[in-house]
């Protein structure tokens, strides 16, 4: 197949993520009359969620026909022999996972512990939205089956086949990046929250939290794990996930999933053990 249709199935595969996205988080309720306020500016929000979509999307696309010429420089024995470029990726690889992955459920046990509902709510948001991200992904890699680099020739950069990525096949699961997938939802969601609770600090944490996730991307293309549309595909979906699914759960307050997350509460106990219990109130 030539690199033109290899092009055109990645962009079908960035589609499919995007379609997948929509219909996990597009079923929304109709927000009762306390949440009214909430869900109108959820609405609002929305036409800047499909703008910083779309600017992924578009990025990914742009890059993808650059994936060679990239990976080759960041695998070059340059960078590779650099023990400052060598010790980064090891430390931006783990902010990808397990760092964003553990994240969310962190400050859910921590707000449930110290009885900080403000604290416990973000950290079931983060953990919907990592979850949410990691669906989406888990499925886009089985239909996608791309190669990743390491498996292939850097000529076989658009090395897709369909379902070949099931289940979860390691050589075959590239696309989109699941670090990155992961490390951008945590910086889309966590940067919501902060918004909406600290919004003097919401730009240093925005732009801490996207910039850990940008050189989590970079650290897998510099691993050889991935090709650099893998991460912008990965990016689009993580960044999607996270506006979309905090603010769906912040316009529908009394949804039931964010309800029996908070039944789920943790105390510590004399001996130094964590107690863990279900609440009756639901």
């Amino acid at each position: 197949m030539t690199r033109r249709p290899r092009i055109r199935q990645l962009a079908a595969a960035v589609g499919l993520a995007l379609a997948a996205l929509a219909q996990m988080v597009g079923a929304q309720q109709q927000p009762d009359s306390a949440a009214a306020r909430v869900g109108h500016d959820a609405s609002a929000g929305g036409v800047s969620a499909l703008r910083i979509g779309a600017a992924i999307a578009a990025t990914g696309l742009a890059v993808a026909p650059f994936d060679v010429a990239i990976t080759r420089r960041l695998r070059s024995p340059d960078l590779q022999n650099s023990a400052s470029w060598r010790a980064g990726a090891v430390v931006f690889d783990a902010y990808g996972a397990p760092g964003s992955m553990v994240v969310g459920p962190l400050l859910a046990v921590a707000g449930s512990v110290t009885r900080n509902p403000t604290l416990s709510d973000i950290g079931i948001h983060v953990s919907e939205s990592y979850a949410t991200a990691a669906a989406v992904v888990y499925v886009v890699k089985g239909i996608a089956g791309r190669a990743r680099p390491y498996a292939v020739t850097s000529e076989s950069a658009y090395d897709f086949e369909l379902g070949r990525g099931f289940p979860h096949r390691e050589p075959f699961s590239s696309f989109p990046s699941g670090h990155s997938t992961g490390s951008f939802a945590f910086a889309s969601s966590i940067t919501v929250e902060a918004a909406r609770h600290w919004p003097r600090h919401a730009t240093l944490v925005g732009a801490l939290a996207y910039g850990g996730a940008f050189l989590d991307g970079v650290s897998r293309v510099y691993r050889d794990s991935h090709w650099p549309s893998d991460v912008a595909a990965g990016a689009l979906v993580g960044t999607m996930s996270g506006l979309l699914v905090t603010r769906h759960q912040h316009a529908h307050p009394a949804n039931r999933l964010d309800a029996l997350a908070r039944r789920v509460l943790f105390a510590p106990a004399t001996d130094g053990r964590m107690l863990v219990g279900i609440s009756q109130a639901y």
